[in-house]
């Protein structure tokens, strides 16, 4: 699944958003580490430190691809 990295305004982290949230105005965003952030406190911008548990449950998603030598 396609993610944005938005920052919240409560820790002034960027967390993973699901990229079907971004399509609108919501009342409330969750992120892929289940933090919660009303509308009026999300910055759709990629500013501040990554959140590391959506840097792990994004990263955990990935495919495993082995690389030639």
């Amino acid at each position: 699944m396609p993610y944005v990295w938005w920052q919240s305004e409560y820790d002034l982290r960027c967390h993973a958003f699901s990229l079907d949230q971004a399509n609108g105005p919501r009342t409330f965003y969750e992120a892929v580490c289940e933090h919660s952030v009303p509308g009026e406190r999300v910055s759709r911008a990629q500013a501040g430190a990554l959140c590391t548990t959506c840097l792990v449950k994004v990263g955990t998603e990935l495919p495993d691809v082995r690389w030639r030598a």
